[in-house]
């Protein structure tokens, strides 16, 4: 009876009428957090002898997933519900039910996995979430849900089928792009390995303001293409891009506009957003922290930031034969809206 529990928070009315489901008030706060309970209403238009199980009341009534703020009526049934086994992680990986609500239609989208075995994944990160964030408003809790657990496991690495996929590195919120993921410990400390050698190769795209001016006395050939080299250095430590222009428009709305492609040999924090901006003045569409804040700059924030991490490449260092695992995504839509181009002109 709510009625007598008035004053009481959720997860204390749940441990008094059921210590034995809940032993303690911080299991019964748990299971709202990780949305396993259930409420289903009271409706006062059936009679008792139309509902004569709570099974029942479950097809009359979904009910609400319960949270911290539910107010229990009377006559209101709390039903405690899982995940389903499918294909993805199990939920004693993650504890929650559901997907974080703000992802949950990257789950859904096509082509977000661009490679994936019992090892490692590639996803394909959309602008506007961390890599890794707090309050599960981040890629790191959707990867569970749309990557599947290793099927070859050793008996020594039992405990492999608990390890939650994490990404070994991270995107800026507002860049999109190829995040590689470990599915396990020793693919963490392996990967991470290349990462700090610097034995895996990653390629950017940009929109920036403005026509950066190829340096030919600081220039290398990469497959073919010269690019330009800006190197200078980031908190004091050496930080080096490499960058060629692919085509410069002239926008009615925004003026002149290059498309870059870029090749960071470090990873510094912001590098290629501070490289673009401080060293050629050519500062990235969108990038509200270091598009200098001119009046053109400040009303393209509202499109998102033009950088994209288009392509990973490296030695799957956990097979034996290390083979060779390249990733490459296509620009979105936005790219060649801004510049005026349609995908048939394939300029990447």
């Amino acid at each position: 009876n709510q009625s007598q529990h008035n004053d009481e928070p959720l997860h204390r009315i749940l441990y008094e009428m059921d210590p034995d489901f809940f032993p303690s008030p911080n299991q019964a706060r748990k299971a709202i957090l990780h949305g396993r309970l259930l409420v289903l209403q009271s409706n006062n238009d059936v009679s008792s002898h139309d509902i004569p199980s709570a099974s029942d009341k479950v097809i009359l009534n979904l009910g609400t997933v319960a949270n911290s703020t539910t107010v229990l009526q009377d006559d209101d049934v709390v039903a405690v519900r899982s995940r389903l086994p499918n294909d993805f992680y199990p939920q004693s990986c993650t504890n929650y039910v559901d997907p974080p609500s703000n992802v949950a239609d990257l789950i859904t989208m096509g082509n977000v996995t661009i490679f994936e075995d019992d090892h490692i994944a590639i996803v394909n990160k959309p602008e506007g979430i961390d890599t890794i964030g707090e309050k599960r408003n981040d890629l790191q809790s959707a990867l569970p849900f749309m990557l599947r657990p290793p099927k070859i496991l050793d008996k020594k690495v039992r405990k492999s089928e608990e390890y939650s996929p994490r990404p070994i590195h991270r995107l800026d919120r507002q860049t999109s792009g190829c995040v590689l993921v470990a599915k396990s410990s020793m693919a963490m400390t392996k990967f991470s390995g290349l990462f700090s050698t610097r034995q895996i190769q990653k390629s950017y795209c940009a929109i920036t303001f403005g026509e950066p001016k190829l340096s030919k006395s600081e220039c290398v050939d990469v497959d073919g293409n010269t690019y330009s080299i800006i190197d200078y250095p980031i908190n004091g430590k050496d930080a080096v891009t490499l960058w060629r222009v692919v085509t410069t428009v002239t926008s009615a709305t925004w003026g002149t506009l290059s498309l870059l492609h870029l090749l960071p040999k470090t990873g510094r924090n912001h590098q290629i957003r501070r490289h673009l901006s401080y060293c050629i003045s050519c500062p990235i569409v969108g990038d509200s922290k270091y598009d200098g804040g001119g009046q053109l700059a400040k009303a393209a924030r509202g499109l998102g930031m033009f950088l994209c991490s288009n392509s990973i490449q490296f030695a799957h260092v956990m097979l034996e034969d290390e083979s060779n695992v390249v990733a490459d995504i296509p620009l979105t839509d936005k790219y060649y809206e801004i510049l005026g181009l349609t995908k048939d002109d394939d300029v990447i």
